[in-house]
């Protein structure tokens, strides 16, 4: 596989997984209110990058909003990449936009970058 793409609709957000040239995006919003329906079959995508990554992975994340239900599966998604890039597998690049007014993204950066 190339590339997978999900459409962004009002509560699911776009992901891009370019397997073939490293880009990881996942922008939007995320407020589904049963994300078991969605986020497992979206991880098991990211893990199909991980076991054959290139050698730098460039992660752009740009979620205007996104739902405590969805955080448990996006923090898993990016600690997956996080893990790759401990294990000297690939070299991680990760640019994530947000408000710098919003507390709570701010909040959970520092706790994944504390991890």
């Amino acid at each position: 596989m190339e590339k997978f793409e999900l459409k962004e609709s009002i509560k699911i957000p776009r992901i891009l997984i370019d397997y073939k040239n490293g880009k990881i995006r996942i922008t939007g919003k995320s407020s589904l209110n049963n994300p078991d329906e969605l986020y497992p079959r979206l991880i098991d995508l990211f893990q199909l990058y991980i076991q054959n990554p290139q050698p730098v992975t460039y992660v752009l994340i740009d979620l205007e909003f996104y739902n405590a239900e969805s955080a448990k599966y996006l923090f898993t998604i990016i600690e997956m990449l996080i893990d790759l890039h401990q294990e000297k597998k690939s070299q991680l690049k990760i640019t994530w936009h947000y408000d710098p007014d919003d507390y709570s993204i701010i909040n959970d950066i520092n706790k994944i970058v504390t991890t």
